[in-house]
């Protein structure tokens, strides 16, 4: 005999990170922290459909696999400012699950923004609230309450990576990015000492505008001595 499928299950409420971590990310930029990291960030298909800001939190996680939007609403009863919620939609990527009044509520609760691998709609009402959304389609096609089952806290795919519940999340103009809590303190470091290097030498590149980039940046030693140890035919 089979086992009783449950269709919903609730995890535990992941930790948040800091507000020290949450203010550093918010002084950094995806494109800075993709120069230390080369994993965790969404595929260019999710994009933002409110107007351009930055977005930095803790992923609190849903899967919906099914033209059903009960657990994306029932998430609400549980997010904390703050807290960014990144929805898996399997392979229901047509019906959205997410509209205005869920916007509003959303909004209302704190929440700073959610990330959809799937549909979304109403992005007016978004703008409005205040609330960031992020999405691979918009649809007018809404999902209804069927109970089909969900999850929340678990382990999801969005944009083509593994988030899991408390990872750190910063989304801006270049696009997404999912930071473990393990390697969080290490990733903002390493992008502080990158973005502090960079500032030095734009400023540098202001006082010496004939500044040969490539001089600096080491590209012309690379390419050089691999041009000079090549046989002479």
């Amino acid at each position: 005999m089979l086992p009783e499928r449950k269709i919903y299950f609730i995890g535990d409420m992941p930790e948040q990170i800091s507000d020290s971590q949450r203010n550093a990310l918010l002084e950094l930029d995806t494109g800075t922290i993709g120069h230390h990291l080369e994993a965790g960030f969404m595929d260019p298909g999710i994009q933002q459909r409110t107007p351009s800001r930055v977005m930095v939190g803790t992923a609190v996680t849903v899967r919906i696999t099914v033209p059903d939007s009960i657990m994306a609403h029932y998430a609400l009863k549980f997010t904390r400012p703050n807290d960014i919620l990144v929805i898996e939609r399997g392979q229901d990527q047509f019906v959205t699950c997410w509209g205005g009044a869920t916007t509003y509520a959303a909004a209302a609760t704190g929440l700073s923004g959610v990330i959809i691998d799937g549909a979304a709609n109403d992005i007016t009402d978004a703008t409005k609230a205040g609330l960031t959304v992020w999405s691979r389609s918009i649809c007018p096609v809404t999902t209804k309450y069927r109970g089909l089952g969900g999850e929340m806290n678990i382990p999801v795919s969005c944009g083509g990576v593994a988030v899991n519940p408390g990872d750190a999340i910063i989304a801006d103009e270049n696009g997404i990015v999912a930071i473990s809590p393990d390697i969080l303190d290490e990733t903002i470091e390493a992008s502080q000492r990158w973005l502090k290097a960079e500032t030095e030498f734009l400023e540098r590149l202001k006082r010496e505008p004939d500044l040969c980039y490539p001089d600096v940046t080491g590209a012309s030693a690379i390419v050089e001595a691999q041009m000079s140890s090549k046989p002479k035919s």
